[in-house]
């Protein structure tokens, strides 16, 4: 059998060191010991708010350092003028001198001072051991084979870490980026189905699904970036007594989804149409869950710091393995080296997790701007149809077509029928049955 036992020893008198909890595992008389994991222990698995609640769902908003404050320069947003300059025949040295106001470059600035200050300790050191400026016994640090070995040997493996690290990070970027993408096309169906399909006697229901529409997305923007507040963003949109139930809220995306659902069941209209909008509503769950998903669970972290510590330790041999070829050039070429390399690094880590590169303001405007344009041209675009159209026409139910395929058969084979088709032809698809085909000499007779 299997029985665990905790042992803790207790202080003896003053002075005493009391020793930690320990844990044991006996099996069979054989004890054998288990790892604890300790409060300062490293290893300790991240587990921030385990629960599942968002710090984002405080209300108050973050004050972020200058390197978190820098992630909203990446939010960029195209249009043509941006595209005509992003292939400029000049690109080149337009980031070429750009390179001083780079937000990549600054944060990985301390990175390159220590691999400059670790080349500089190196070339000056070595230029006294050259000149005789060392007391007698120190010896020559470079040019040194075990880092020169180091360096060749392990620079295709840290090309491969550095490039799967980008690649995973940029497709968990280009994930979120569809899925808000997707958001607004689903907002904008749903309006229009809105729209189109509540009753006319019933504007104050149109009205309340675009204000929970809009209260959604801006919900979700809060959920993922903290820099705003409720109040500031939706004051203008809902009601008073909607907005104080929406902050009260233990989860304010999933209660705007659901006091969107509310609106939709409680209205007067086809029940197809309510299924619909219903299953649109779902992908607003799907939308929810996939950017949680992708915040929550990061690439895994054992794979990030492998990274890391490998990178570190290369960049800081690479001046020892250098300095016998390129001499005091070495400062230099390691800084470039370094340079290149950490921002490939830095990069990845940015693109990890998107939501803080994405611009999520600009989309929930693009949502909020044609939920709100669809409710207000409804009238004039309904208005316009009808007169070019005809009232009665415009306001007259589609009738489904009549399908023409096959006359019905008796069930005897022989294509005459029962009469009790009344003369309509009809596709017969019950097992069993025997059906006439019909070929090209039939509608050619």
């Amino acid at each position: 059998m299997l029985r665990q036992q905790m042992n803790t020893s207790r202080p003896v008198g003053m002075g005493s060191k009391q020793v930690l909890p320990t844990a044991r595992c006996v099996v069979r008389g054989r004890v054998a010991p288990r790892i604890v994991a300790q409060a300062g222990d490293p290893n300790k698995p991240i587990q921030a708010n385990s629960t599942g609640t968002l710090s984002s769902q405080s209300g108050s908003v973050m004050v972020l350092p200058r390197s978190e404050e820098a992630r909203k320069y990446f939010r960029t947003v195209y249009d043509f003028p941006q595209w005509q300059k992003h292939r400029s025949q000049y690109r080149l040295i337009d980031r070429l001198l750009q390179i001083p106001a780079s937000h990549v470059m600054q944060n990985i600035v301390p990175s390159l001072a220590w691999v400059a200050s670790i080349s500089s300790i190196v070339v000056g050191y070595m230029y006294a051991y050259d000149h005789g400026s060392l007391p007698d016994g120190f010896p020559a640090i470079s040019p040194n084979n075990a880092c020169s070995s180091f360096i060749q040997n392990t620079s295709v493996a840290l090309s491969l870490l550095l490039v799967f690290r980008t690649n995973a990070s940029y497709g968990r970027w280009d994930e979120a980026r569809k899925m808000w993408g997707g958001l607004l096309n689903r907002s904008r169906d749903i309006m229009r189905q809105g729209a189109t399909c509540f009753p006319e006697d019933d504007p104050e229901a149109k009205k309340a699904l675009a204000r929970w529409m809009v209260a959604y997305a801006r919900a979700l923007r809060i959920h993922f970036q903290p820099e705003v507040t409720l109040e500031s963003e939706l004051a203008q949109i809902l009601t008073p007594k909607e907005l104080e139930m929406l902050k009260a809220a233990p989860h304010r995306p999933v209660k705007a989804i659901h006091a969107m659902s509310q609106v939709i069941q409680n209205v007067r209209m086809e029940p197809i149409h309510q299924m619909q909008m219903s299953n649109n509503l779902t992908f607003f769950h799907d939308v929810l869950g996939g950017c949680e998903r992708l915040l929550r669970a990061p690439i895994p972290v054992s794979y990030t710091r492998h990274t890391a510590r490998f990178l570190f330790v290369w960049l800081t041999l690479l001046p020892f393995a250098l300095y016998g070829s390129v001499g005091p050039w070495t400062i230099p070429l390691v800084v470039g080296v370094s340079a290149v390399l950490c921002g490939i690094e830095e990069i990845g880590v940015q693109c990890e997790e998107p939501f803080g590169i994405l611009p999520l303001d600009v989309i929930c405007n693009r949502i909020q701007a044609d939920v709100m344009n669809t409710l207000k041209d409804d009238e004039e675009t309904k208005a316009v149809l009808m007169e070019s159209m005809g009232r009665d026409r415009f306001m007259e139910a589609p009738v489904a077509p009549v399908p023409v395929a096959a006359v019905a058969s008796n069930g005897n084979g022989n294509g005459n029928g029962n009469g009790n088709g009344n003369g309509r032809e009809t596709v017969n698809v019950s097992a069993g049955t025997s059906k006439k085909t019909l070929v090209l000499s039939d509608f050619l007779q």
